[in-house]
């Protein structure tokens, strides 16, 4: 609500409206007035409309009063002008500066207006309380009517933004508690007057309707004499005498007894109780106010209610829904079994499966061959009666274990036996995999080259074990030859080297060590390796060689005439300048731990 306001408020907004520029706004287009020979012109009109607004003064202080016509208007469209308002007289000031007095010394009201009518029927008007009308003196921006630029780029005034008081509130409906008089209708809208505004010939004329008169030509609609064209001022002393207009309410047809002044029946209203409202929770509901608290607590579907068995909360039209979801809703046994017990839903099926003594369920002796179903209760009966068939199905069962246990015996020893064969032929595996090296030499050529130019006389291969926890070898072989096949053959060796078990193994080393130059041609059936074997002698002289190692690895032992040099080169056991070198170990594992 706006705060009340001085008369020197007032007389300092109308002086800002005087300083405007001297322009008009006719039909919502702004018009220049122009300054040329026609400015007497101006100034004879402006002396004949202060002549007419002092007569119009004279004829207020006669009491002059026209009758006005009254009768039902069904709606009004409210526009908005713009509005320029033109220099006012000293009485307009005047007339200003005692609404300004009427509105500090009146409180203001809170109502919405209504139209007036016959008694017993409901009618739309204006709210005129006090705190609305502090509006009409003050210049505010809001009420400049908005400019909009046409096609051609000039400026134009909407139309639609006719200039109203601050506070201007629409209209609601009331029924008269009496018939209206005439001085209370507006000769224009033929409705009841609202911010009356009193012309220079005493008439009286709605705010809006004088602005919408004024806007093409400022004449009295009721004696057509013109009028001041400025800016208007709200008679406040008749809008109070419109206030306390006697109206009832409007559902007195329901059964309200209410009636009091016209300035209360918005108010009433709000809280009437035969007033017709929207459910709050938006369900769509339209009903009496005093229905809403059994609305509310029945039937509104957007409440939110509490479940009466869990603590969810959720919208009454859900409730069918949690209700079937709700695990601590109260339920009977499905069976029966008592018609005054309920059960949690939650609770249920562990009371069907453990507890109702209706639940048919298998005899315990199902699993020896007992096809018996019963309820629970009635199962101990069974248990006695069957004593005799139960035995037998026990004796059946025990003889069938036995014939299984016979068979399974014989079988057992049959896997057994297939154990250990597998075991042997896992031994033997284990000896084709660990105790034979294939030793891959690349570079034929050039490596021959190096040997015979003693640069590299010896080839040293990677070392490997006759079994996972057995003896460690290496082989070499000197591609030029050694001793007696110097610059003729191949020479291969082999040495012991040290390895993590030799405390485990037997010494001295004593097995036969076979070396194959493998032959790479491509017809496997037409292949002729290269084989020369040899079988240490575990003697004296031999310790250096078939000892346990005492450095990293024992001298070395083999043949210095394993193959020709000119047999290898006739023969496909070079391939891609590469050839393969086999060292096999007959060691069967017997001395290895």
């Amino acid at each position: 609500m706006p705060e009340p306001r001085s008369i020197e408020d007032y007389e300092r907004e109308l002086s800002d409206v005087n300083d405007r520029p001297s322009s008009v706004k006719n039909g919502g287009y702004e018009q220049k007035v122009s300054n040329d020979s026609d400015s007497s012109d101006h100034s004879d009109e402006e002396d004949a409309k202060r002549g007419q607004e002092e007569d119009g003064d004279k004829n207020r202080e006669d009491g002059f009063e026209e009758e006005k016509t009254g009768a039902n208007h069904n709606g009004e469209r409210e526009e908005e002008f713009a509005q320029q308002v033109r220099q006012r007289p000293p009485s307009t000031k005047a007339r200003m500066s005692n609404a300004g007095n009427s509105l500090q010394s009146r409180p203001a009201t809170q109502e919405r207006g209504s139209r007036l009518g016959t008694p017993g029927r409901p009618v739309s008007g204006g709210s005129h309380g006090s705190d609305e009308l502090k509006g009409l003196a003050e210049g505010e921006e809001a009420d400049k009517p908005r400019e909009l630029k046409s096609v051609n780029g000039s400026r134009r005034t909407s139309r639609a933004s006719i200039e109203s008081p601050a506070g201007w509130r629409e209209r609601t409906k009331v029924t008269l508690a009496f018939p209206l008089e005439r001085q209370h209708s507006c000769p224009v809208c033929k409705d009841v007057l609202r911010y009356p505004v009193k012309i220079n010939c005493g008439h009286r004329l709605c705010y809006s309707c004088h602005q919408e008169v004024s806007r093409v030509e400022p004449r009295c609609p009721v004696d057509q004499s013109p009028f001041d064209k400025g800016k208007p001022s709200v008679d406040n002393e008749f809008n109070n005498e419109i206030m306390e207009l006697q109206v009832i309410c409007n559902n007195h047809q329901w059964g309200c007894n209410w009636q009091g002044a016209y300035k209360e029946a918005s108010s009433h209203d709000e809280k009437c109780d035969y007033s017709d409202i929207l459910c709050a929770n938006d369900c769509g509901a339209k009903f009496q106010r005093r229905f809403l608290q059994k609305h509310l607590d029945k039937d509104c579907p957007k409440r939110i209610i509490p479940c009466a068995y869990c603590d969810d909360r959720h919208l009454r039209e859900d409730k069918r829904k949690h209700l079937e979801e709700c695990k601590k809703v109260p339920l009977p046994c499905p069976n029966k079994c008592d018609k005054k017990l309920t059960i949690a839903r939650e609770d249920l099926d562990a009371h069907i499966e453990q507890d109702c003594p209706r639940t048919k369920i298998m005899c315990q002796y199902e699993d020896i061959g007992c096809s018996h179903r019963a309820s629970r209760e009635k199962l101990p009966k069974h248990y006695k009666t069957g004593i005799i068939e139960h035995v037998r199905l026990i004796y059946d069962l025990v003889m069938e274990h036995n014939k299984r246990l016979e068979s399974h015996d014989v079988q057992l020893q049959d896997h057994l036996n297939l154990l250990q064969n597998h075991q042997e032929r896992l031994a033997d595996v284990e000896r084709i995999s660990r105790n034979q090296l294939i030793w891959r030499i690349e570079d034929y050529t050039r490596k021959l080259k190096e040997a015979k130019a003693g640069s590299l006389p010896t080839l040293f291969s990677p070392s490997f074990t006759t079994s996972k926890h057995g003896y460690r070898l290496a082989a070499s072989v000197c591609l030029n030859g050694d001793g007696k096949g110097k610059g003729t053959h191949i020479s291969v060796f082999i040495s012991v080297l040290r390895g993590a078990y030799d405390a485990l193994l037997k010494w001295p080393f004593d097995y036969r060590v076979t070396f194959y130059l493998l032959d790479q041609t491509d017809d496997a059936s037409a292949r002729k390796h290269i084989k020369f074997s040899i079988k240490p002698n575990p003697c004296q002289d031999n310790e250096p060689f078939l000892g346990r190692p005492r450095l990293e690895k024992n001298a070395s032992f083999g043949g210095a005439k394993f193959a020709k040099q000119e047999d290898i080169e006739a023969r496909n056991y070079i391939k891609d300048d590469t050839i393969f070198i086999k060292i096999a170990v007959d060691c069967d594992g017997s001395s290895e731990p």
